[in-house]
């Protein structure tokens, strides 16, 4: 199981994955591509939901191969979220 999840400069941020088959299902042998979402919550917040926010790389159509990667991903682009959070500068709406 990999780590979907990581607090950062007092942010949580959670990668959502989801999985899809290109041919449409599993069972026509072809391999799952993968796509992820961040939702990004204050630590402290435990209770709150927090905003979702849509990955640039995957809502231009793009996936990749493994869980893991998505994870990476969206993991990475909330970081830079909350860079521009702290540093004062407006991020990207959410979902």
């Amino acid at each position: 199981m990999h780590q979907n999840n990581l607090v950062y400069k007092g942010f949580r941020l959670n990668a959502r994955v989801s999985r899809e088959f290109p041919g449409g299902s599993a069972d026509d042998g072809t391999a799952p591509q993968f796509t992820a979402t961040v939702l990004v919550t204050r630590a402290n917040m435990i209770q709150s939901f927090g905003e979702d926010y849509v990955v640039p790389k995957f809502a231009k159509g793009d996936h990749v191969d493994s869980p893991r990667d998505a994870v990476h991903v969206a993991v990475s682009h909330g970081c830079d979220i909350v860079d521009a959070l702290t540093d004062g500068v407006v991020a990207a709406a959410p979902k």
